[in-house]
């Protein structure tokens, strides 16, 4: 490979992870948006006791379908159970 050829492979390799960089912070904003959303929702739901009960089966079925994920997923679940009053029930 010449010169040439390795710094147009490296040029459009390096446009490539910044597109791929881009993606990930939109998604990262889009989740953010979600995640208020719900909580807003969730903090005015008469049944927060029957959705705390639903959520924990959801995410016990979600950790045991995705176990690589399950890890990341803690911290997540712990503070939606927060949210939920999980911590007072």
């Amino acid at each position: 490979m010449d010169s040439k050829n390795t710094t147009e492979t490296l040029d459009l390799h390096s446009l490539n992870i910044a597109g791929l960089m881009d993606n990930q912070l939109a998604l990262a904003a889009q989740i953010h948006v979600m995640q208020a959303a719900l909580a807003t929702a969730i903090l005015h739901h008469p049944e927060r006791t029957t959705l705390l009960t639903t959520f924990r089966q959801y995410m016990l079925q979600s950790k045991q379908s995705a176990p690589q994920l399950a890890e990341r997923m803690e911290a997540l679940e712990a503070g939606m159970i927060a949210l939920l009053g999980g911590d007072t029930h």
